[in-house]
């Protein structure tokens, strides 16, 4: 089965490393750079996972979380930080994020985290 997801991510060299792994798995990246943009796709198209930065410009990533949940939507999310705070953490299980990885983190860790979360029940 092909998934739709949802890579929000501003630095262009992660995000295609992101869309590389997932296009390996067979699967469809639909890459954002901001929140903004992001919501903008999560709106228009299904996405089966999210993959979001917390620091990005516009709309921060763990705003673009709160809208999505606002939305209604269980799709799992994924975060990908360098902002891992305690307060960031806290937020996160609120809104029910799947799994958060610290950066700099190998790739071996995305893909496992990509593969448990397309597997669960969330949705």
């Amino acid at each position: 089965m092909q998934y739709n997801i949802l890579v929000a991510e501003d630095d262009v060299n992660i995000a295609n490393l992101i869309k590389e792994l997932i296009t390996r798995k067979g699967n469809i990246a639909l890459i954002a750079q901001d929140g903004e943009q992001a919501f903008k796709v999560f709106s228009n198209i299904k996405v089966d996972l999210i993959i979001t930065d917390l620091k990005m410009p516009n709309i921060d990533g763990m705003t673009f979380i709160k809208m999505v949940r606002e939305a209604k939507s269980k799709v799992p999310i994924i975060i990908i930080t360098g902002y891992g705070s305690q307060q960031n953490r806290e937020l996160a299980e609120q809104y029910g994020v799947f799994k958060i990885l610290s950066k700099p983190c190998p790739l071996v860790d995305i893909s496992n985290a990509i593969d448990s979360a397309l597997k669960s029940d969330v949705q």
